[in-house]
């Protein structure tokens, strides 16, 4: 005779919960893929390895921090005296410090893509993305430096828009000037030579052939189309409903 005890009866029994844990997992897919990326944002577009975004925004939030530190130094505030006996005023002060430490963590955020492989931290004023990558870069190039291991590339992005071809156009507009219409000493414009790159991610309402056809034609009369050699490349990224911009 078996000496097995039976399995209890009745409704005492605990079963795993799997509804539960679909739901939970659908939720977390769910946040993954949000799109948080809006018009009229800046700040810097990585490319990463593909399931190490989580990984490659901490690497990013660090090595972007400590350029920016050095371009963009905190004003020292000016210290005052406190009385030591003055508890309401010290915790005040204490409390103003947490607050001010938070909000400049925000000079940098990240925005999600919803898009493999693809990471955009957002920067807030004073920084200047052009400005601090191509800063950051340098340093890392002439020191031969190595400070991520994920992150592959880094894009400067001035401005985003909404992916449709009127907003792209516009959005050109206004970034090109500064490219496109410097002079010479005698007044005359200084002809360059340009080239469009265009990459269209989880988007099938724009084709890249339309996007440079459409911004090609903002480019003023006296430069001239050089995708061997160019002065300018202006690299366009859109993912899903919004577009990043950056002439190089």
């Amino acid at each position: 005779m078996s000496n097995k005890r039976a399995a209890p009866q009745g409704g005492n029994r605990k079963k795993r919960n799997k509804t539960y844990h679909c739901a939970k997992e659908a939720s977390g897919s769910k946040a993954k893929n949000a799109f948080n990326l809006l018009p009229g944002m800046k700040g810097v577009l990585v490319a990463c390895t593909r399931g190490k975004e989580s990984r490659a925004v901490k690497e990013a939030m660090d090595v972007l921090s400590e350029y920016a530190d050095k371009l963009y130094p905190k004003e020292e505030k000016e210290e005052k005296e406190e009385k030591e006996d003055d508890i309401e005023a010290s915790i005040a002060k204490e409390v103003a410090e947490i607050k001010d430490s938070s909000s400049d963590k925000k000079r940098f955020t990240n925005i999600t893509t919803g898009t493999d492989c693809l990471v955009f931290i957002r920067a807030t004023d004073p920084v200047e993305p052009v400005n601090l990558i191509h800063t950051m870069l340098t340093d890392m190039h002439e020191k031969q430096l190595k400070k991520t291991r994920y992150i592959s590339r880094y894009l400067p992005i001035q401005k985003t828009c909404h992916a449709n071809l009127p907003e792209i156009i516009n959005t050109g507009k206004q970034l090109f000037p500064p490219c496109f219409e410097q002079k010479d000493d005698e007044g005359k414009l200084i002809a360059k030579k340009f080239a469009i790159v265009c990459r269209i991610r989880n988007c099938n309402k724009l084709s890249s052939k339309d996007v440079i056809t459409a911004l090609a034609a903002t480019v003023p009369e006296g430069h001239k189309v050089d995708l061997e050699n160019p002065d300018y490349t202006i690299i366009v990224e859109v993912c899903q409903v919004s577009c990043v911009l950056f002439p190089d």
